[in-house]
């Protein structure tokens, strides 16, 4: 029997009507996850926007520039870097998408928020398993940012 063969003796013994309540439990899902990540990142972004427009984003800058600069991100970074630590990950995006960073930038701010993000959250989960929650916590905060650190180095070797 051939494949083509196989395929229609299968399609045959499965209804189309079966896909249905699937689709739509998939779709209303899907639908569901939308608007709570719009929840999460529009307020954000409008907050992000307004400190811009403002001016107070130069403020924030060059007071975090400093020590962004070892990591090799600009100062207003900083927000993005403390939103995914202390809120999600969707408010780090939040954060980031109006500052117009560049591909480097965003690629090490991924690699660190990949490692540590919603630090509150985790922690509490981290402290019911009995483990040593801040020392945990803390791990993850200095080999986030050393990563972060070891990327910047590695990105200026290979530019």
């Amino acid at each position: 029997m051939t494949g083509a063969a196989y395929s229609v003796i299968i399609y045959q013994r499965i209804k189309m009507d079966n896909y249905l309540p699937v689709l739509r439990r998939g779709f209303i899902n899907g639908v569901s996850i939308t608007f709570t990540m719009a929840k999460v990142i529009v307020p954000f972004y409008i907050v992000i926007e307004f400190i811009k427009k403002t001016g107070f984003i130069a403020v924030i800058s060059d007071f975090f520039k400093p020590f962004m600069q070892l990591i090799g991100l600009p100062g207003e970074a900083a927000l993005g870097l403390m939103a995914g630590y202390f809120i999600n990950l969707y408010a780090a995006i939040a954060v980031i998408a109006p500052l117009e960073l560049s591909s480097k930038d965003i690629t090490i701010a991924a690699l660190i928020l990949g490692i540590s993000h919603s630090l509150p959250l985790e922690t509490a989960v981290t402290k019911q398993t009995g483990v040593n929650a801040w020392l945990l916590m803390s791990v993850r905060v200095f080999f986030s940012l050393l990563s972060g650190v070891i990327l910047n180095v590695i990105w200026k070797l290979f530019s």
